[in-house]
């Protein structure tokens, strides 16, 4: 067997949802597959399959988007009043139209990954994803995409419309809301690209409304300019994966593995959201999930200005206890610190391994999902009394201030 030019096929992230929310998806036993970029394994760069193919062919004049202009934070939310749901029912473009406007702005993005195969040589793996070009200026092309479609790159190329590719480096990535920028330096740009591709233009991801046309355009599977047609299915849908929340735009168009970052447009050509979810069930279909545009600018922005994002940070690594285990082990219910990280809010507050938190600020606090969510509406300096439970009987309150989120 050849072990170095074996598939190694880490196509999707798998969780399950397993109760209904308030707020969200109230689907049992469904599997969320995050549109991560699969991966091919190769003793070589260049092994396995040829991911990137051509996206849209067209020649569209290139625009220069104004950094600062690009990312008004428009639309504040709150009800609209029907009259001012204006639907620009007379601007709407054709299917084909969207595409010849939007194509020129929508890349394919390789990622390389050096890995070691079972007898620890040295392999590299490419994955394929899409990205979607913002701004075009002296500096370079900006491209926004998924944090997950960059995540570990030894080496990034960048497809573009017209059959020319490009080194592109890391400018900044957010785990947390899975975004990331990557810039295409100016001498690396392709001689004469400027004609066939252009920045996006931008919509307002807040006055969505459901049943709104919406399109995406990416490269699912390798193949590069796939378009997908359907609408805007839901709004503000919650999602809780792993370590974070998001709420997302719910569209049943199209997106499979390899449309993460490429765009969700409305029916003027607009974008409205970056491809990020697809939930797959054998008693479901057509739920696919993006980023809103306007929760993604001051993102991209603060990437932009210092290659991350701060965020507040408590530093425990903790697990749910529920009521079964709670009579197991005679702990209350709550969550349970498994290890606290030196020099955190948690360890400065005097938080220890195999305390139990039961409420933070008087609200009652007992899973990672709501401390989760509760900590990611918190600013970096923000000051938490925390109650929790020692040695299965003693009750202390503790004063947390949190501090800004590692790096790494």
């Amino acid at each position: 067997m050849d072990y170095n030019n074996r598939d190694n096929h880490n196509e999707y992230e798998v969780l399950e949802i397993g109760k209904k929310r308030k707020k969200g998806l109230s689907f049992t036993k469904i599997i969320i597959l995050a549109i991560i970029v699969s991966l091919v394994g190769g003793t070589a760069i260049g092994a396995g399959y040829n991911i990137v193919n051509y996206i849209i062919t067209g020649d569209l004049a290139g625009e220069k988007i104004d950094r600062d202009s690009s990312f008004d934070k428009s639309g504040e939310g709150g009800i609209i009043e029907d009259s001012e749901k204006n639907f620009q029912k007379d601007s709407q473009l054709s299917t084909e139209e969207i595409v010849q406007k939007v194509g020129p702005s929508v890349v394919a993005i390789t990622n390389r990954v050096q890995s070691r195969d079972i007898f620890m040589n040295q392999v590299i793996q490419e994955g394929a994803g899409s990205g979607v070009i913002f701004e075009i200026s002296n500096e370079g092309i900006m491209i926004m995409t998924n944090q997950h479609v960059v995540d570990k790159a030894h080496q990034l190329t960048v497809a573009f419309n017209n059959e020319d590719r490009a080194d592109a480096k890391l400018i900044g990535a957010d785990p947390d809301a899975d975004l990331a920028v990557i810039q295409i330096e100016r001498k690396d740009i392709p001689q004469g690209i400027e004609k066939s591709i252009k920045a996006i233009e931008f919509g307002d991801s807040d006055n969505l409304f459901v049943g709104e046309r919406a399109i995406a355009i990416g490269n699912p599977l390798g193949y590069s300019g796939t378009v997908t047609s359907g609408i805007v299915s839901g709004l503000d849908r919650e999602l809780h994966l792993a370590d974070k929340n998001l709420k997302l735009i719910q569209t049943d168009a199209a997106i499979n593995p390899g449309n993460s970052g490429g765009a969700l447009v409305n029916g003027r050509g607009q974008l409205i959201g970056i491809n990020t979810i697809k939930i797959a069930d054998s008693k479901v279909e057509g739920l696919g999930f993006a980023i809103p545009i306007n929760y993604a600018k001051p993102i991209i922005q603060e990437l932009l200005s210092q290659g991350y994002v701060s965020r507040p940070y408590l530093g425990i690594v903790a697990g749910d206890i529920d009521e079964e285990a709670a009579k197991i082990y005679k702990l209350p219910i709550g969550i349970y610190i498994h290890d606290v990280m030196s020099g955190s809010a948690a360890h400065k507050a005097g938080i220890r391994r195999g305390d139990v938190i039961i409420e933070i600020d008087g609200d009652k606090i007992i899973t990672m999902e709501q401390l989760t969510k509760l900590i990611s509406q918190k600013k970096v300096g923000d000051e938490l009394t925390i109650t929790i439970v020692r040695n299965g009987k003693e009750t202390k309150e503790l004063k947390a201030t949190l501090l800004e989120k590692p790096n790494n």
